[in-house]
């Protein structure tokens, strides 16, 4: 899709568009840095609660979950052009999947925390896989699996009592 066709299904003019952003790729990059902002900010809210691990685990998991599927903007990236986020997916040579970028984020605010001990096999792990979880709900909701269970399932398997 051209910034054209996003800025007429954004209903502003191609003028606009082109003045917040050189190519297409500068406004994926616009939406991924903005939508990484918003989980970082989730994330450290959320770390308050750190000292009742797997109950901090489940509301991280389930509120991620639940954002990024009333998040208009990150849905209609996907449904019009999920394709352009899939070099951003998939590991290729040493540059960072988004993965890698949200573990590294979320590992930022963890690894000092009261919850970091909890983590099972490690943090880095744990979150690693927690991430990935989150990110396939993402690209392929679930039919039959609600966020709630997906949470319970990832709290239940990387926080140790």
């Amino acid at each position: 899709m051209t910034l054209s066709e996003v800025a007429r299904k954004a209903g502003i003019s191609r003028a606009t568009m082109y003045r917040r952003f050189d190519s297409r790729d500068a406004l994926i990059g616009a939406l991924v840095a903005a939508e990484l902002g918003a989980l970082e900010r989730l994330l450290t809210g959320r770390m308050r609660f750190a000292d009742e691990p797997r109950q901090t685990v489940y509301m991280l998991v389930r509120e991620v979950l639940d954002a990024n599927a009333h998040n208009e903007p990150l849905q209609a990236a996907l449904r019009i052009d999920g394709a352009a986020l899939l070099p951003l997916l998939i590991r290729s040579g040493s540059a960072p999947t988004l993965v890698d970028v949200v573990t590294q984020r979320a590992l930022a605010h963890i690894t000092d925390s009261p919850l970091a001990e909890k983590l099972t096999p490690d943090p880095e792990a744990a979150v690693e896989f927690m991430v990935s979880a989150i990110y396939a709900q993402l690209l392929s909701p679930g039919l039959y699996l609600s966020h709630g269970q997906l949470a319970t399932y990832v709290s239940e398997a990387v926080v140790r009592e």
